[in-house]
């Protein structure tokens, strides 16, 4: 590339609107599979899914109204601290077009989705405040893996409108042959629980992240282990507001994979620290506007 040609890219990237802290975002919308949509945007190595047997259940709709989205990438900075993610799948208990700066502190939109009766079984057995769901949003479906596998694992970043002061507790599960495996590394439920597990979130509320929530996680790695007396085996990930509509939470999935493990749980990985250098940003950016079906 000649230095002219450089300058003409580099000013072409310069006049770029400012890198979106979700990249690729596909608002999943009525015309979608959303089902197939969001299982192969999850699917890692040594998962083989059986075909006919995902579930979705969501509020398919418009770049304002849909309630989950698939995406090329996630990463939120405040300057000092980044949080990132790969490509993969979003559920959220609303809006899965979330805004790149925190606009409100009580950001959220019921969907009517219903509830769901595993996650209130789930907050029954550890005594959360309220076990009523509502505007459940959750991807299932049935698969194999290979001789010698024996768990699966998958990254996840959670984040809530909830956090820091709401008694209520949107809650994420990952039940893996009916077993929920999404719990913070200190055990508590995968949601924000007023005085008990602040500590797991990075505090968005002085809006100095490039998110709407007021909090989320780091990155995080789950892994749940199979019913090895199965051959079939069933996955269901889901999110949901409890007691309320309001006050909207999300997660962002990815890189499901089958692997050897002997436990299971979550644990923190080490998570990047610094920001993306000046040229990283530009070349995101770009990769933003040529990838990217849907407009946000």
């Amino acid at each position: 590339m000649t230095f002219r040609n450089l300058v003409v890219a580099l000013g072409f990237c310069a006049a770029l609107p400012a890198q979106a802290a979700i990249i690729g975002l596909d608002v999943l919308n009525p015309g979608d599979d959303a089902a197939r949509d969001m299982t192969n945007a999850l699917l890692g190595s040594g998962i083989n899914v059986i075909d006919g047997s995902q579930v979705f259940q969501g509020l398919l709709g418009d770049d304002t109204t849909g309630q989950s989205a698939l995406y090329q990438g996630a990463s939120f900075s405040n300057g000092a601290h980044t949080v990132s993610i790969g490509s993969g799948a979003f559920l959220s208990t609303g809006r899965a077009n979330l805004p790149n700066t925190n606009t409100s502190a009580s950001f959220g939109s019921g969907t009517g989705t219903g509830s769901d009766s595993d996650l209130s079984a789930l907050l029954a057995s550890n005594g959360a405040p309220s076990t009523n769901t509502n505007d459940v949003n959750f991807i299932e479906f049935q698969f194999s893996v290979a001789d010698g596998l024996n768990a699966i694992s998958l990254d996840f970043i959670f984040g809530s409108e909830e956090f820091p002061d709401q008694a209520v507790t949107d809650v994420f599960g990952v039940f893996v042959d009916g077993v929920n495996y999404a719990f913070f590394p200190d055990n508590s439920l995968i949601s924000f629980v007023t005085g008990v597990n602040a500590g797991n979130f990075n505090d968005n509320t002085q809006g100095d992240y490039d998110l709407e929530y007021d909090g989320f996680s780091n990155l995080l790695n789950l892994v749940g282990l199979l019913d090895t007396s199965l051959s079939m085996h069933t996955i269901k990930i889901a999110i949901a507001d409890t007691s309320d509509s309001i006050y909207d939470s999300g997660v962002w999935l990815s890189n499901l994979r089958a692997i050897s493990a002997d436990t299971g749980g979550v644990n923190n990985p080490s998570n990047p620290v610094s920001a993306p250098g000046t040229l990283a940003l530009m070349g995101l950016g770009l990769f933003a506007a040529l990838r990217r079906r849907k407009p946000r």
